[in-house]
C-alpha cells in the first residue's frame, strides 16, 4: 500500500470506452485523474498517459517551469 501522507488517494476515471489516445506516444489511455470533457470539435485535447506525463513533467521541472522555487522573491 502506498503512503500518500495526508493527502487521500486521488479518484481514478474510467476511460477506456472513450478510445482516448496519448497525444505523445499515441497509445491507449484507460484510466484519468479527472474526467475528460469534450471540446466543440469533438476531441478532448491534449492528454497523455502515465509514462508521458511524467516524463513531459520531469522536463518542465528541469527546465525551471512550474517548479515553485527560484521565482523573483
Amino acid at each position: 500500500m502506498q503512503d500518500f501522507g495526508s493527502r487521500p488517494p486521488r479518484q481514478m476515471y474510467d476511460v477506456s470506452a472513450m478510445n482516448i489516445k496519448c497525444a505523445e506516444c499515441g497509445v491507449e489511455v484507460k484510466e484519468l485523474p479527472f474526467q475528460p470533457t469534450e471540446k466543440e470539435d469533438g476531441t478532448y485535447g491534449k492528454i497523455y498517459c502515465r509514462d508521458c506525463n511524467r516524463k513531459r513533467r520531469a522536463s518542465f521541472r528541469d527546465s525551471g517551469f512550474g517548479g515553485g522555487s527560484g521565482g523573483r522573491f
